[in-house]
């Protein structure tokens, strides 16, 4: 018997799609150690200038930085700025 994520995996490669964009699967990118975009976050759940945690519906992402600042976010992406150290997910 197939998994949903299985099932998900399979019609993402038959579509010719990214993952995430079938099975709603956190997708981040970092320019450097500057910038992270988060996309399809499920909400901020902590944010101070050196600790930002964000809810991903499969965990939790945890960023620790200097002067971080949410740049930009709306119900699906996040974008924050600052000087990225660490990144966790919990």
């Amino acid at each position: 018997m197939r998994t949903i994520k299985g099932l998900c995996e399979d019609l993402a490669e038959r579509l010719q799609l990214p993952e995430e964009a079938i099975s709603g699967a956190v997708k981040l990118t970092a320019v450097g150690d500057r910038r992270l975009l988060i996309e399809q976050h499920k909400g901020l759940l902590e944010y101070s200038g050196e600790t930002i945690r964000v809810s991903t519906g499969r965990g939790q992402i945890v960023l620790h930085g200097a002067n971080l600042e949410m740049d930009a976010m709306n119900q699906t992406e996040l974008l924050v700025c600052g000087r990225l150290q660490s990144l966790e997910w919990e």
